[in-house]
């Protein structure tokens, strides 16, 4: 496999890491906001999402970030140039 491609590979890691930050961070707003029309609590239940989603997503890219750099490691990589 060439070099281009191995760094294709590894960007590619990262930007599925940034989209599930993305998607839980919108989980959470649009889950408050679903609670909130069906409760009437507006938007308490919609800034509660907000914060949660944000740190559930927050929480899981700094642990798959962490994986993935342990794993690079491991693999003899190191850290970049």
């Amino acid at each position: 496999m060439g070099r281009e491609q191995e760094d294709l590979r590894e960007h590619a890691g990262y930007l599925h890491i940034g989209l599930q930050l993305a998607i839980t961070i919108l989980l959470g707003v649009l889950g408050g906001y679903w609670l909130d029309g069906r409760l009437g609590t507006a938007p308490w239940l919609t800034v509660a999402g907000s914060v949660l989603g944000m740190g559930a997503g927050f929480t899981n890219f700094i642990l798959a970030v962490l994986r993935r750099e342990k794993r690079r490691e491991s693999d003899g990589g190191g850290p970049p140039d």
